[in-house]
């Protein structure tokens, strides 16, 4: 396994791998939530560094998280603009590009 996160709280319902950056996905849940992970980010903080408060409770890996639509059944990034995601749900459709990326 490359990697594992306990993050959603429901069952995933799409996955899709950026079309240019072979490191970075977006999941889907029925948690009416969407992620986006980079999966070459390490925690590379020195041994007995201090978190910030709340830090522990975030992935270092999870770059952006999107919530606030209902149902969403899938995702899909844009081939030709870097970093925009289109998502369809029961509440409509949304295009955003998170503003870490």
């Amino acid at each position: 396994a490359m990697a594992n996160f306990l993050w959603h709280r429901k069952p995933l319902t799409s996955i899709d791998w950026h079309p240019s950056d072979e490191t970075v996905l977006a999941v889907s849940s029925e948690d009416n939530s969407l992620s986006v992970w980079d999966m070459a980010v390490e925690d590379d903080r020195p041994e007995g560094q201090e978190d910030v408060p709340g830090e522990a409770h975030f992935p270092a890996q999870l770059l952006f998280l999107h919530m606030g639509q209902q149902d969403i059944k899938e995702l899909k990034w844009h081939p030709q603009l870097p970093g925009v995601c289109c998502t369809t749900s029961a509440s409509g459709f949304n295009i955003f590009k998170a503003s870490n990326m």
